[in-house]
C-alpha cells in the first residue's frame, strides 16, 4: 500500500524521467483577503472568517519539483 502522506521535504532533486502528481492547495488569494480584512478591522478583538480553499492537481516531472518547491508556500511566509 502506498504512503498516503507525502511531504515536499521527502523529495530530492536530481535527474529523473518519471512524473509525479502534486496537489497544491490554492490558499494564496484567501490569505490575501484575510490580510486585508485584518488590516481593515484592527480594532476588533476577534474576527470570524469562513473560507473555502481550492485543490489544484498538477502533474510535473520530478526534477522540476525542486525548482517550484520554494514558491509552493511563498504565500504562507
Amino acid at each position: 500500500m502506498a504512503n498516503s502522506s507525502i511531504f515536499f521535504s521527502d523529495f530530492k532533486s536530481g535527474r529523473c524521467s518519471s512524473t509525479v502528481q502534486v496537489r497544491f492547495l490554492q490558499i494564496a488569494p484567501v490569505l490575501g483577503a484575510i490580510n486585508e480584512i485584518l488590516k481593515s478591522f484592527v480594532d476588533f478583538a476577534s474576527i470570524s472568517l469562513v473560507f473555502q480553499a481550492t485543490m489544484m492537481v498538477v502533474t510535473m516531472n520530478v526534477n522540476r519539483l525542486a525548482t517550484y518547491m520554494p514558491n509552493a508556500f511563498k504565500a504562507l511566509m
